[in-house]
């Protein structure tokens, strides 16, 4: 390194001694004071090189760092300046410890050997572990798109399971691992779905609407969803056919309006706009429909998808206060994984899941048996009708 080092009493001191042994046009690189009260700076002529070579690196310890090796002799004292504060300055010529910087190359290289040896070892766990168990439940649930880390939380389970079937015995691991909360119907407890365009939201509001008509209660719907080609009429339809109330949604007011005129005698379920936890416009707009309903956001995403995006985009619903969802296209995807992944790792209870398009019957309470005999299926297939 090539920098010089000025100590003395004051900043302009060392100002002063920076200009008078580098000239006027010297570039200070770091100041600071000791505990003594002296002022220590470093700089450099400008255009000076700081390193040895074009492309040098800085020794470990920043400017500052304590020196090692033994004394530089080039060290020296410069004159006094005016009013009797001594300066001391201390150059560090371009021929640094050899030793020094071979020794931090190779202990960079062995760090980035030890590196590239942990990820390797990350990205195939079956080849390191020996638990036949995780094997085997690897060989079935990696291709459903299922993380290595929830893979093993259901193996760790899963040995806990006893003498069971091999269906009961994932179905144990799966009530251990995933939290289950399926929606209540209740006139004072209204639900607003979230989440992406295309999820599904508005048939889910349908389905949600027909099971509360199967338990003897009644839901009036409410969309928001305005904006969209063909929603208030698919909405509508749906409304007639369950003979419910269905009532399009331009502002707050309008919905405040209509809870205040059904409520108690009707469930409020109000389908929102596509919309995204990354936007903060979205965000105002879903806190804003929340405060004035007076609902549970429950959250709607499809069951296939890249796995990493499905954990950000559940993961960052969950932080703005969602706890529940519903995964809808179990019966359009023959990978299940990226949704149930994204709930592990985010801790998101699954409320219902949709494996078939009709309102009536195609929404079915979350359940550890169901996603058992789903993830080890073969082929997709509706499952609730045969059980």
């Amino acid at each position: 390194m090539s920098y010089q080092t000025f100590t003395a009493k004051s900043v302009d001191d060392a100002k002063k001694a920076v200009k008078k042994a580098l000239g006027g046009d010297a570039v200070i690189l770091a100041t600071r004071r000791h505990p003594d009260g002296t002022i220590e700076m470093r700089a450099i002529q400008k255009g000076k090189p700081l390193f040895r070579g074009e492309g040098g690196r800085q020794r470990r310890g920043g400017l500052f760092g304590r020196a090692r090796g033994k004394k530089d002799p080039s060290k020296t004292d410069a004159p006094s300046l005016g009013g009797g504060e001594e300066v001391r300055t201390e150059t560090r010529p371009g021929a640094t410890g050899d030793f020094v910087e071979q020794a931090e190359q190779g202990a960079g290289k062995s760090a980035m050997s030890s590196l590239r040896g942990d990820f390797s070892k990350k990205l195939d766990r079956t080849a390191e572990s020996s638990d036949p168990l995780f094997q085997h439940y690897h060989a079935f649930l990696a291709r459903q798109g299922i993380s290595d880390r929830l893979i093993q939380a259901l193996v760790d389970e899963a040995h806990h399971a006893g003498s069971r079937s091999e269906t009961e015995r994932l179905s144990f691991a799966i009530a251990r691992v995933m939290q289950f909360a399926p929606i209540s119907y209740s006139p004072d407890a209204p639900v607003m779905l979230v989440g992406q365009t295309g999820a599904g939201k508005t048939s889910s509001a349908a389905k949600l609407a027909a099971r509360a008509a199967g338990l003897g209660g009644r839901i009036v719907l409410m969309s928001a969803d305005v904006g969209r080609a063909g929603a208030v009429e698919q909405m509508s339809t749906y409304a007639k056919a369950l003979d419910t109330q269905f009532f399009p949604v331009q502002d707050t007011q309008q919905i405040a309006d209509i809870m205040r005129r059904e409520r108690p005698r009707e469930q409020g379920l109000l389908d929102t706009p596509g919309g995204s936890p990354y936007a903060t416009a979205d965000v105002a707009a879903m806190k804003a429909f929340r405060e004035v309903i007076g609902a549970e956001p429950i959250l709607v995403i499809p069951a296939s998808g890249d796995v990493a995006e499905h954990t950000d985009w559940v993961q960052a619903f969950a932080d703005i206060g969602v706890r529940r969802c519903i995964i809808t296209k179990f019966d359009t995807s023959r990978r299940i994984g990226a949704a149930l992944t994204a709930c592990y790792e985010s801790g998101m209870a699954l409320a219902h899941l949709s494996e078939a398009p009709f309102i009536a019957d195609g929404l079915v309470d979350a359940n550890p048996d169901y996603l058992a005999h789903r993830l080890l299926m073969e082929q997709p297939g509706r499952i609730a009708s045969r059980r």
